[in-house]
């Protein structure tokens, strides 16, 4: 019996779904322990992004120096939970030191590649914050700058999102 050319492709794509959403299985990520920020040295792989606050990451050199925000830290942890759970393929992994410290996983569209993301928020008096986030892949040695790219889209999102509190 010889398939019809539709039904042939229709088998293919059925089996490159299956194929592809069991990458997310293979491609498996353990939670990893509370991060400290203070003691954080870079991984020799350029797959990474840091943004730090002045003093609080004194091992590395980050990417990006944290933006400080006139809110309280817990508007600012608030803020940061509504952009990753918004943000698509992202799972909330760990929350660790009173919800100080959050683990997220971003999963790539294809292959389920997955990221980890651990953000820590300080409080710099009453009403001013600021985050360090490390991003990084678990798998592979280049990443084509997406955490990167990730983190400055989660920042813009973070920004919007307490000026829209802000704006109530």
């Amino acid at each position: 019996m010889t398939l019809s050319p539709r039904v042939a492709l229709h088998s293919l794509l059925f089996t490159a779904i299956l194929t592809l959403a069991g990458c997310s299985a293979l491609f498996s990520v353990e939670t990893p322990d509370v991060l400290d920020f203070a003691t954080l040295v870079r991984a020799d792989s350029p797959n990474q992004f840091i943004v730090c606050p002045t003093g609080k990451c004194p091992g590395v050199d980050p990417d990006r120096m944290s933006p400080v925000f006139d809110v309280a830290e817990s508007d600012l942890r608030k803020a940061w939970d509504a952009v990753t759970s918004t943000a698509p393929r992202t799972d909330r992994l760990a929350t660790f030191l009173d919800g100080g410290q959050v683990v997220d996983v971003q999963r790539s569209a294809v292959f389920k590649f997955p990221d980890l993301v651990t953000t820590e928020f300080f409080a710099i008096g009453e009403r001013r914050s600021t985050l360090a986030i490390y991003s990084r892949a678990v798998y592979g040695l280049s990443d084509f700058g997406m955490n990167e790219k990730r983190i400055t889209r989660w920042l813009h999102g973070l920004e919007s999102a307490l000026e829209d509190r802000v704006g109530r």
